[in-house]
């Protein structure tokens, strides 16, 4: 059962839902440097070859000329826990919004390898250069993959989820505005998205522009995205996100057992009608 199938099996779509069908080649294998690989759970025949590959991915690197460097350079959401625990240093890594931060990495034949703080000064170019070039790549990658776009819900209620098989695809969430515009053309943004990225192959979100959307939002985003974490591929984080006006609040809280919380924000619950406690 495919990336796709497993996720059709829990999803219906209604008639006429916009949706592309054509889905890109499979990706190639990543290298240990992708801070977002499991390497923890890896076999030891599985971990040599990765390391393999790491050792090809860094041959590549010192073999790329500028173009070629400015041309792989994309940037990349990723949960800021899991940069922070590989002691690589990620002192320049931007926040996106709280538990997400934003990093460089090149996309290599081989391999997609995340940038540390000693391979972008190695780089000799400055930051800000360097970033620009990395997002303006990401936007047009997120132009160029064929992604599949689906409803996702319980049958009578849905929110949307967009998949495709680029490990950048939840990373399509640094121009969020714009690619539930591509994926969803005409969609009224005017009270804000509700998104989650269970997986880096995933976004799932819902605009908030009717009551009723903004419900369906709060009780499916954060149970479809749930969901397809447990289809075990490479997570992103677990927390649900309200954009609104280029502004970014985390809807979830984590309890002690490790459980998460959900709240709403005023301009939410003003969509649904209902007042806050003075």
């Amino acid at each position: 059962m495919g990336l796709f199938d497993r996720l059709r099996v829990h999803s219906e779509r209604p008639a006429g839902a916009p949706v592309s069908t054509t889905l890109a080649p499979p990706p190639p294998l990543m290298a240990v440097p992708d801070v977002d690989d499991e390497a923890g759970v890896l076999h030891g025949d599985v971990r040599a070859h990765l390391e393999r590959l790491t050792e090809a991915a860094e041959t590549d690197i010192d073999r790329l000329d500028h173009s070629a460097f400015e041309a792989a350079l994309t940037s990349r959401l990723v949960g800021a826990e899991r940069i922070q625990s590989t002691g690589l240093g990620f002192s320049y890594a931007s926040p996106f919004a709280t538990h997400l931060h934003e990093v460089l990495t090149l996309d290599l034949p081989t391999a997609v390898v995340t940038l540390p703080d000693d391979r972008v000064q190695e780089s000799g170019m400055r930051l800000p250069k360097l970033m620009d070039r990395a997002r303006r790549n990401l936007c047009t990658l997120m132009h160029s993959v064929p992604a599949e776009v689906m409803r996702v819900g319980d049958g009578s209620r849905s929110v949307t989820a967009v998949m495709s098989d680029s490990p950048y695809t939840a990373s399509f969430a640094r121009f969020l505005a714009d690619a539930v515009e591509l994926w969803t053309p005409g969609a009224d943004q005017g009270g804000g998205i509700v998104f989650a990225l269970p997986h880096r192959h995933a976004v799932v979100f819902q605009v908030c522009a009717t009551p009723q959307q903004t419900r369906d939002a709060l009780d499916l985003v954060p149970l479809q995205a749930e969901a397809m974490q447990a289809d075990g591929l490479t997570p992103v984080s677990p927390h649900v996100y309200h954009w609104l006006d280029r502004r970014i609040t985390c809807l979830t809280t984590e309890n002690t057992d490790g459980s998460l919380r959900l709240g709403t924000t005023p301009e939410l619950d003003s969509l649904m009608g209902l007042r806050r406690a003075v």
